[in-house]
């Protein structure tokens, strides 16, 4: 469900860009940047850093949909912004024990399938990436049974 619709917070440079405020899995919260353009494009999922959904990860997501992906930049800390590295310790943690496999396992999924009716979205292998400690996030589901397709594509 989309929440908001927006070019806030974008600077000039990437105002050929829609940032889209998502709501998705279990009530999380999610940025879809999608770039002005009249052709499908491929999706990327961006995992951010420790500090969570921050203007800065908006920003490096947005550059990111500059050079033609529609990006899915998903809240993993449930809405929590830590201060801290010390602070998002646990936070991270919590994400690549096993035992929480399958709760991100679900919300990666979930992410997916909300790609799957964004009309920009070539439906095509899905690019998954992270940032920091995103990068340790997408990481842990390259090396998982998870294969980051769109679920129609799944089905076929």
């Amino acid at each position: 469900m989309i929440i908001a619709a927006t070019t806030l917070a974008l600077p000039a440079s990437l105002q050929a860009a829609e940032l889209r405020l998502v709501e998705y899995h279990q009530r999380n919260l999610a940025y879809i940047i999608v770039p002005k353009t009249d052709k499908k494009l491929q999706a990327l999922v961006l995992f951010h850093d420790w500090g969570g959904l921050t203007e800065e990860a908006i920003l490096q997501a947005a550059k990111i949909a500059e050079e033609g992906y529609v990006v899915f930049l998903p809240d993993l800390f449930g809405g929590k912004a830590p201060k801290t590295r010390e602070e998002a310790q646990p936070l991270v943690e919590k994400i690549l024990k096993t035992d929480h496999k399958q709760e991100l396992m679900a919300n990666v999924h979930s992410g997916l399938q909300l790609l799957e009716s964004v009309d920009d979205v070539e439906p095509d292998e899905v690019s998954i990436c992270g940032f920091g400690m995103g990068e340790q996030v997408a990481t842990y589901i390259s090396k998982s049974d998870i294969r980051p397709t769109l679920p129609l594509l799944a089905e076929a």
